[in-house]
């Protein structure tokens, strides 16, 4: 397959099976609706000679994706270690050895001044991973939670072998290293210990649709089957989850869905009495709860679309006239989230679409906002397990400078470094970041980050990658990528669309870009793609898209509006049959899902889904050349959506050169293939994709 995807002839074809569906007066007609079954034979078999196919349309860029495979890996450091984190009375750390894929959590005893005991493994991600699959080199593993008792005595952890995300809860005594017998199997990654260390509250997830939807009360040493049923989520819409307060005092119960939310507590000293409503669920209302110092502490968006913060009396909190305003609502900054310490508050702001760190004293005052590098940033919090620390802890990372961890004073805001990732072969000096902005048709402003190779200017004549997301309220910021540069050295340029249904700006950004107004994410990427060629910063007939699952449905989406836009684009695990999907109540996240999409079972927004939805809409036209990739076990965007995208994808195709194709994982789900080795290997394979296509 060269620059214009030549190669041999004859993509395999799914047998048609049609079956015809029909709501409000439309009928439509789905192909391969039979293709559901991952344990098919037809299935499978259909699948594997996909595969093959890809195999084969690639392997004239096999040498591309090897030397750039081998590039990613040189740039991680073998042997590396997260920074110790002190938790009780001991400092907690993960690290990873030469040539292993999963991380190995360890602690030491904390001493006086700089001075700490010896080291002691508490969980080998890699022993675990060889347990499960033997030297499988495909087996899927990851560790979805990882808790300790308060007495520092047992380990609680949550594995999943297979990448459904649906996990098994076990547990390790850390005075002997061996496990306790109690196994329970169907748990989501979410647990939380009782006061006394002898129980945890754990959440369970539906077998069929995935939804978190119960909270359980395990005893040490019982029978899974004897678990108490503490809380029952029964609004196919709301999920649920645990966390354990601040004070320590309460497991705090979470159901939410898009726009509304309810809190339950569960004393941790008695967790078998059962949850306490704190805050009914109301219409659009949105919150955060925690508990300290005697008080509940809220972040709400009653009253402040943007959120505040407000302190509610532990007797009555659901009281909104006794409610305190710890942070009042601004117009011109979302508060985004809080981390509460003895001495002071942390906030995690957002203005102007860059993320921001205040400090703000529990006595008053202005509070104090902390200089971050880099004008255009990631900004994370780290793991802050004490209340009692005097800083806090964040990982900022920019474009051009890779993660670097700071404990942030509380009193002062000083920074201090505690750790810079290492990043072999790379400088940051070789790169520049620039923030750009595009006009939308409705005249929205939307910003755009890009970073290059000094050395590779955009211009006329360079290629350039352009992602977008632009769902959930999730925000898409620019942060630092170990494999990136692999393409910025061959001259790419790299642009994140921050289009709308994303949060860079605010809530409203969100809003304008979800439900009946879903469209506006679509355009927006559009508008993107538009500047950048206008500004003369790609060459147009190597201008390249990319998004994954809400953003595979934003894939499907601008190609079905403008096929001719790009020359090539990148589906990773889309969710692309919209229609039929939220048509389904049977299938995992549908009704939680209805205020992200809308519900298809109001007039309004099946018309509206049937108008976007990239299945149905694809048109007979020439095509660019688009890799789409999938998971067998994808819990989120079913492994038959993309299967089916790409045979209509084929079928409607007038440009017998472009080239369709699938790869999907039939060892992994959503996230892909894991390892810190092996998780890059399909990256290596869509940069090779890309990097072939350019001509570079």
């Amino acid at each position: 397959m060269n620059s214009r995807g030549e190669s041999p002839p004859g993509p395999p074809r799914a047998a048609r099976r049609p079956a015809t569906h029909e709501k409000f007066g439309r009928r439509w007609t789905d192909p391969w609706a039979w293709i559901r079954d991952r344990d098919d034979p037809d299935v499978l078999g259909h699948l594997r000679a996909e595969n093959a196919w890809t195999e084969r349309c690639l392997a004239p860029w096999s040498g591309i994706r090897d030397a750039v495979l081998e590039e990613m890996k040189s740039r991680i450091v073998p042997d590396t270690a997260s920074p110790p984190v002190r938790h009780g009375p001991f400092l907690y750390s993960s690290r990873y050895r030469r040539g292993e894929e999963y991380p190995v959590f360890c602690r030491r005893p904390a001493a006086a001044g700089r001075r700490a005991g010896r080291e002691e493994i508490l969980l080998d991600g890699n022993q675990l991973a060889r347990e499960a699959h033997g030297d499988a080199a495909d087996g899927y593993f990851s560790i979805g939670a990882l808790e300790i008792c308060p007495e520092h005595r047992i380990l609680a952890f949550a594995t999943d072998t297979v990448g459904r995300r649906i996990h098994e809860i076990r547990f390790r005594d850390t005075r002997t290293g061996g496990e306790l017998e109690d196994r329970i199997q169907g748990a989501a990654p979410n647990l939380v210990w009782s006061r006394a260390g002898d129980a945890i509250v754990y959440t369970r997830l539906d077998p069929e649709t995935l939804r978190w939807d119960r909270v359980m009360l395990h005893r040490l040493g019982d029978p899974p089957e004897r678990d108490v049923l503490l809380y029952e989520e029964t609004d196919e819409t709301f999920w649920v989850a645990a966390h354990e307060s601040r004070s320590r005092e309460f497991v705090l119960l979470h159901c939410e869905q898009t726009d509304r939310a309810e809190a339950w507590a569960i004393p941790s000293g008695d967790p078998a009495a059962g949850p306490r409503r704190i805050i009914p669920r109301g219409d659009r209302h949105e919150f955060q709860l925690d508990h300290f110092r005697g008080r509940f502490l809220i972040r709400t968006n009653r009253g402040a679309p943007d959120f505040r913060l407000v302190a509610a009396p532990e007797e009555s909190p659901a009281d909104e006239t006794a409610w305190e305003d710890l942070v009042p609502p601004r117009n011109d900054v979302q508060l985004e989230g809080f981390e509460l310490f003895d001495s002071h508050l942390a906030l995690f702001e957002r203005r102007a679409g860059r993320q921001e760190l205040r400090l703000l004293d529990w006595d008053g005052g202005p509070g104090r906002r902390v200089p971050l590098p880099g004008p255009v940033r990631a900004l994370d919090e780290e793991d802050n397990p004490e209340a009692g620390a005097g800083q806090v802890r964040v990982v900022v990372s920019t474009p051009r400078t890779p993660p670097t961890t700071l404990a942030v004073s509380l009193a002062t805001g000083r920074r201090r470094t505690l750790k810079r990732e290492e990043v072999p072969g790379f400088r940051s000096a070789d790169y520049r970041v620039r923030r750009l902005a595009a006009r939308a048709a409705d005249g929205t402003r939307i910003p755009i980050s890009l970073v290059h190779h000094c050395d590779h200017p955009p211009s006329p004549s360079s290629p350039l990658l352009l992602y977008g997301y632009g769902a959930y309220g999730i925000s898409m910021d620019p942060a630092f990528s170990r494999a990136r540069p692999s393409l910025l050295d061959r001259g790419f340029a790299f642009a994140v669309a921050h289009i709308r249904g994303g949060q860079e700006l605010g809530r409203n950004w969100y809003e304008a870009g979800r439900q009946e107004r879903k469209t506006n994410t679509f355009h927006d990427f559009i508008a993107c793609a538009r500047h950048l060629r206008k500004r003369r910063m790609c060459d147009p007939d190597r201008m390249f898209a990319m998004g994954g699952s809400a953003g595979g449905l934003l894939m499907g989406a601008v190609l079905n509006e403008e096929p001719e836009l790009f020359a090539g684009i990148v589906a990773i695990v889309p969710f692309v049959d919209v229609l039929n999907t939220m048509l389904d109540p049977d299938i995992p996240l549908t009704t939680a899902e209805y205020d992200e999409w809308g519900d298809p079972n109001r007039k309004e927004f099946f018309e509206l889904m049937a108008g976007y939805a990239p299945y149905e809409n694809v048109p007979e036209a020439p095509l660019p050349h688009v890799l789409v990739t999938s998971g067998l076990h994808d819990s989120q965007v079913q492994f038959w959506e993309p299967t089916k995208w790409v045979q209509r994808l084929r079928g409607r195709n007038t440009d017998p050169d472009a080239r369709i194709l699938l790869r999907t994982n039939l060892d992994a789900g959503h996230g892909g293939r894991s390892g810190r080795y092996r998780g890059l290997e399909e990256t290596a394979e869509i940069y090779a994709f890309l990097i072939g296509l350019s001509g570079k």
